[in-house]
């Protein structure tokens, strides 16, 4: 099972915030459980339910999470109590969908007024991307990152909120998820962030 399966997401629960805010949340692409079990256990969300394609994945969040259906988001769609929830999160699922404008205009049909969606995106723009591409011609798929050879679609900060916007999601907060190499006082990461951001993280309210 690869590594990412087993990440706690701390990054992502730390642009989230702590709270106690959410009585039920959803999380689309749960892998094995462990960013619900860190919801749970920050008292971010009452109960925390999954959605997980990969059956082994799926198998190991049972034992954390209190529902996970195994399957992928579009196949178990008819499935779900969609208006329980006042959290939806898929973090780094958006990019491996084979339509992900489509899920983002069900998710806002069906979620309930004030529901909120949190998510994350691997940063197309980012410098590993385009330098390559722009001085050597290359645009190689990977194992893993930004370019997994498994990614379908690939969003920019300024595509992903276009994409959001689209279908009437409200975006309230976005953010970069920047390397700690580069978050240094005298290095203008700021004015690099969309060159430096790996991954954006982004809240959005129905």
């Amino acid at each position: 099972m690869k590594n990412y399966y087993m990440a706690d997401r701390g990054d992502l629960v730390g642009f989230l915030g702590p709270g106690g805010r959410y009585k039920a949340a959803l999380d689309i692409g749960c892998s094995s459980g462990t960013l619900g079990k860190v919801l749970l256990e920050q008292n971010i969300a009452e109960q925390v339910d999954g959605i997980e394609i990969y059956a082994e994945a799926a198998e190991i969040a049972r034992s954390v999470l209190r529902n996970v259906w195994t399957g992928s988001v579009e196949t178990l769609s008819d499935r779900v109590d969609w208006d329980a929830y006042d959290l939806i999160v898929m973090a780094d699922v958006l990019e491996h969908l084979v339509d992900p404008w489509a899920i983002l205009a069900f998710l806002h049909s069906r979620c309930k007024p004030g529901c909120q969606f949190l998510l994350s995106v691997p940063n197309a723009r980012h410098h590993s991307v385009w330098g390559p591409l722009v001085f050597q011609g290359a645009f190689e798929y990977r194992e893993s990152g930004i370019m997994d050879r498994t990614h379908l679609h690939f969003f920019t900060r300024l595509s992903l909120q276009h994409a959001l916007e689209k279908v009437d999601w409200k975006v309230q907060r976005i953010a970069p998820n920047i390397k700690a190499k580069y978050r240094k006082w005298w290095y203008p990461y700021r004015v690099l962030e969309e060159f430096l951001a790996v991954q954006y993280f982004v809240m959005a309210s129905k």
